[in-house]
């Protein structure tokens, strides 16, 4: 049987000492601290699972978006002979992607195409 956690509150969240476990502190509705721990191997598994979650909640609660979107307060690029890597603060943390760099290329295009000439 599959249980639910209804959190009134989320508190912390860290790594444990020795960085394999994930922890996620939260207040519960009866107003008891209660924690999720989940292996660190599967954090981007988790990561994925809440954007879908994130997706799902602004379609069924923006009139008028279709997309869920974050806010990317300030950006970096990193370009290696492999691969770009780019860095976007959200919430003042850090959101970092690695891309081909023919993705890279592709994107830049794009950008060159679509925004107005400065």
């Amino acid at each position: 049987m599959t249980e639910s956690i209804a959190a009134k509150k989320l508190s912390r969240f860290g790594l444990s000492p020795d960085f394999a476990t994930c922890l996620v502190e939260f207040e519960s509705q009866d107003g008891t601290t209660s924690r999720l721990t989940f292996p660190a191997d599967q954090l981007q598994e988790v990561i994925g699972l809440l954007l879908q979650v994130k997706q799902v909640h602004s379609e069924k609660t923006s009139n008028d978006q279709s997309r869920s979107v974050m806010l990317a307060e300030r950006v970096g690029v990193l370009v290696q002979p492999e691969m770009v890597f780019v860095d976007f603060m959200v919430g003042g943390a850090p959101l970092s992607f690695a891309i081909s760099q023919d993705i890279a290329t592709q994107l830049m295009e794009i950008l060159k195409q679509r925004l107005p000439a400065s």
